[in-house]
C-alpha cells in the first residue's frame, strides 16, 4: 500500500512538473500567426480601396487594431467565448472542472473549457487537434503565451485570426462578407451570430447554411442568459434582429469585389497618388472611343498633377480580363510616337536662337543621303512660318531643324527630358524627330511634365504655339499634340495646361494596325474631351505668356505683296457709346493665315470681334512668312 502511495505520489509529482515545465519548451504560437500576412490593400489618394491581393494561400484576413473592434460586440463576444479572459492565465481550472463535471455527468462531451488563449494555440497548429496530448500542448502554448505578451495583444491576435468559414478569417472579413460593415460597426446583433460559427466554420456560416447558423445563435443567446450575462428580453431582440442582419449574399463582397479589379497592379507604385474614380472615368471615355472605333481595340492614358509632379490618374488596359493582351500594361510598352516628340526639336531651336515662332521654314520635298521624309498628306506648303509647321506637324521643316541642330543636340535634349538614349540617336538618327524609336506612355508624359514646369520664355513660346490651334473636344486654352505611326499601329495626344498633363495612346496591343489609327483624328478629341472634364466648374487655365516677338528671324526685304496689313482696328482712339463700359470690334487684316497678339496674349488665327475696355492696347498680327503688322490704338469711356 504504501509503495502504491508513494508511486502515487510519485506520478502526481511528476505531473505537476511537467505542467510547470511545458511552456518552456514549446513554441510561441503568436510567432507562427505573425508569418501568416493579411490581405494587402492599396488605397487610392483619397483613402478608397481600390484592389487587394489576397494571402499566398487564398486567405481574405484584414489585420486590424483591436480598438476597431466595436466594444459592444467586444464585450458580448468575450462573454460567450471567455468569459474569464482577463483573470485566468491561459488556461481557466474552474471553467476545466465544470466541463469535466457535465461531461461525465452526462456520459459525453457536452461543453469544452477553451480559452481564447488556447484556441489562438489550435489555430497556428496544423497537425492533429484532438486527443489529451494535443490538449496538454494546447494548454501548455497557451501559458507560454500569457507569459509573453498582454492580454490585448492575444485578444487582437484572436480576431484577426479566427476562422468564419471557406476562406474567411478574422472579424474585419466575417462582418464585411457577412453584414457589409467594418468590425468597428458591428452591433450586439452581429457579435451573437459570429461567435457561434468558428466552432464548424464551413457547416455554421450563415450564407451557405442559414438555418444552422440561426440554431447556433439561439444556443449562444441561451448560454448567456443561464449564466446571468443577459437578459432574456434582450436575448430574444438580438435573436429576432438577426433575421435581417445579413448583406445580400446573390451580390459579391466590397473586397472580393475589388479583388478582381487586377487592372490595378499596373501602377500599385503609384496608387497612393491616385484618384481612383478619376481614373474610371477616364478608362470609361476611352472605351467609350474604342466601342464607336472599326479596327481598334484597346488604349492607355497617364494624368500627372503639373504641381505636385504626381500621377493622378492610370489606366494601362481597358479590358483585363480580355484574354487578347488583356493584363498587358499599354502605358509602359515601347511604342512608335510618331511626331509627338516635334515639340522638344522646336524647343531646342528656339532655345540655339534659331528660330522664332514666326520664322519662315521651308516645306518642300527634301533628300539627306539616303534619307527622303515626307510629310504625312504627300503635300508640301513652302515657305511656312515655324508655329504653322509645328502645328500642322510637318514632317521636313522638322526634320531641316534636326539636321542643323545635329545629333549630339538632339541625343542632349532628348536625354534631358527623360525621352532618348546614345543608341537610339545613333541608330534612328534624323528619322528620331518622327518617332521613328520606341517610347512608352509614361515617359512621353513625364517629358511633357517637365516642359510645362520649364520656367523659361523658350518653354512658355512652345506652348503658345500649340495653343495656337483649338482642341477638339474642349473650349478651354489647352496646348497639344497629335502623334500617328508611319504604319498606323499608334495613335498619340498629348495636352497639357500650367496644370495637367495628359498622354493618349489608342492602338492594338498586337501591333495590328488601322486606318482609324490616326492622332488628329483619335485620339486629339480623346485627350480634349478628358481636359474639358477636367475642368469641368473650374477657371480657365492661367497661362504665363511669353514675350512677343514680332519681326520674323532672317527676313530683311520682303516684297509688298507679302506685308500684312491690319484693317480693323486703327491707329486712334475710340470712345465707348454711352451706358457703355468699352468698345467691340473686329480683329481683321488682308492675310487669313495671320496669328494675332493683342496686349501680349495669342489669340490664335481669324479672332473675330473681341472687347476693348478703356486704356491703351496694342494688336499684332503675325503672317506665316513676311514681316508682322501692329497697331497702338486707345479705347476712352463715353464722353457725357
Amino acid at each position: 500500500m504504501p509503495r502504491v502511495a508513494i508511486a502515487s505520489a510519485a506520478a502526481f509529482a511528476a505531473l505537476v512538473i511537467a505542467w510547470w515545465l511545458a511552456p518552456h519548451f514549446v513554441d510561441d504560437p503568436l510567432d507562427v500567426l505573425k508569418r501568416r500576412t493579411p490581405v494587402k490593400t492599396w488605397r487610392d489618394r483619397n483613402g478608397k480601396a481600390v484592389w487587394c491581393e489576397r494571402t499566398f494561400d487564398g486567405e481574405w484576413r484584414f489585420e486590424i487594431p483591436l480598438e476597431q473592434v466595436s466594444p459592444q460586440a467586444r464585450d458580448l463576444m468575450l462573454a460567450a467565448e471567455d468569459a474569464r479572459f482577463y483573470s485566468h492565465g491561459g488556461v481557466d481550472y474552474r471553467a476545466c472542472l465544470r466541463a469535466l463535471w457535465q461531461d461525465v455527468r452526462h456520459l459525453r462531451i457536452v461543453s469544452g473549457a477553451s480559452t481564447i488563449s488556447m484556441q489562438l494555440a489550435d489555430i497556428s497548429h496544423s497537425g492533429p487537434r484532438r486527443g489529451l496530448w494535443q490538449k496538454f500542448v494546447q494548454a501548455a502554448k497557451a501559458r507560454k503565451m500569457e507569459s509573453l505578451h498582454t492580454k490585448d495583444e492575444l485578444l487582437e491576435a484572436y480576431f484577426n485570426h479566427i476562422p468564419y468559414g471557406g476562406k474567411l478569417y478574422g472579424v474585419e472579413a466575417a462582418s464585411i462578407y457577412y453584414f457589409g460593415k467594418h468590425a468597428a460597426d458591428i452591433t450586439r446583433t452581429d457579435a451573437s451570430i459570429l461567435c457561434g460559427i468558428p466552432q464548424a466554420p464551413n457547416r455554421l456560416r450563415p450564407d451557405r447554411h442559414p438555418d444552422a447558423a440561426r440554431h447556433r445563435q439561439r444556443m449562444i443567446l441561451r448560454q448567456l442568459v443561464r449564466q446571468g450575462k443577459m437578459a432574456q428580453e434582450e436575448a430574444d431582440r438580438l435573436y429576432e434582429e438577426g433575421r435581417l442582419a445579413y448583406r445580400d449574399f446573390s451580390l459579391p463582397a466590397p473586397f472580393m469585389e475589388i479583388g478582381e479589379a487586377r487592372e490595378w497592379t499596373h501602377c500599385t507604385n503609384t496608387l497612393h497618388t491616385i484618384d481612383a474614380a478619376l481614373t474610371v472615368r477616364i478608362r470609361n471615355m476611352l472605351a467609350k472611343r474604342i466601342r464607336d472605333t472599326p479596327g481598334v481595340h484597346d488604349a492607355a492614358a497617364v494624368l500627372l498633377d503639373v504641381h505636385t509632379a504626381e500621377t493622378r490618374a492610370y489606366v494601362g488596359t481597358l479590358d483585363w480580363a480580355s484574354p487578347q493582351d488583356g493584363q498587358v500594361d499599354a502605358a509602359e510598352a515601347v511604342r512608335s510616337a510618331g511626331s509627338v516628340l516635334k515639340p522638344f526639336i522646336y524647343l531646342e531651336a528656339l532655345k540655339a536662337g534659331y528660330i522664332t515662332p514666326f520664322t519662315p521654314l521651308e516645306d518642300s520635298p527634301l533628300r539627306i543621303g539616303t534619307y527622303a521624309p515626307k510629310n504625312y498628306d504627300g503635300a508640301y506648303s513652302g515657305k511656312i512660318s515655324a508655329t504653322m509647321a509645328l502645328v500642322r506637324s510637318l514632317n521636313t521643316p522638322a526634320v531641316r531643324l534636326a539636321s542643323r541642330l545635329g545629333a549630339r543636340r538632339i541625343e542632349g535634349v532628348f536625354d534631358s527630358y527623360g525621352l532618348a538614349n546614345s543608341k537610339q540617336v545613333r541608330v534612328n538618327g534624323l528619322s528620331l524627330v518622327l518617332g521613328s524609336a520606341g517610347y512608352r506612355l509614361v515617359d512621353v508624359a513625364n517629358a511633357y511634365a517637365r516642359l510645362a514646369v520649364e520656367d523659361t520664355d523658350e518653354a512658355r513660346t512652345i506652348a503658345s504655339m500649340l495653343r495656337t490651334q483649338s482642341l477638339e473636344g474642349t473650349s478651354r486654352s489647352v496646348a497639344w499634340k497629335t502623334g500617328t505611326s508611319n504604319n498606323h499601329c499608334d495613335a498619340w495626344c498629348v495636352a497639357f495646361t500650367p496644370d495637367w498633363v495628359l498622354a493618349v495612346w489608342f492602338g492594338n496591343k498586337n501591333g495590328r494596325r488601322s486606318s482609324n489609327l490616326v492622332g488628329a483624328e483619335l485620339a486629339a478629341p480623346a485627350a480634349g474631351e478628358i481636359m474639358d472634364m477636367l475642368y469641368e466648374g473650374e477657371a480657365d487655365p492661367a497661362w504665363l505668356m511669353p514675350p512677343v516677338k514680332t519681326e520674323v528671324a532672317g527676313v530683311a526685304d520682303v516684297p509688298e505683296k507679302m506685308r500684312v496689313s491690319i484693317l480693323s482696328p486703327q491707329p486712334r482712339q475710340y470712345i465707348a457709346e454711352f451706358g457703355e463700359e468699352g468698345v467691340w470690334m473686329d480683329l481683321s487684316c488682308n492675310d487669313s493665315d495671320a496669328y494675332w497678339f493683342c496686349d501680349g496674349e495669342g489669340l490664335g488665327m481669324r479672332p473675330g470681334k473681341r472687347f476693348f475696355a478703356p486704356g491703351r492696347h496694342e494688336v499684332s498680327a503675325v503672317p506665316a512668312a513676311g514681316k508682322a503688322a501692329k497697331v497702338v490704338f486707345s479705347v476712352s469711356p463715353c464722353l457725357q
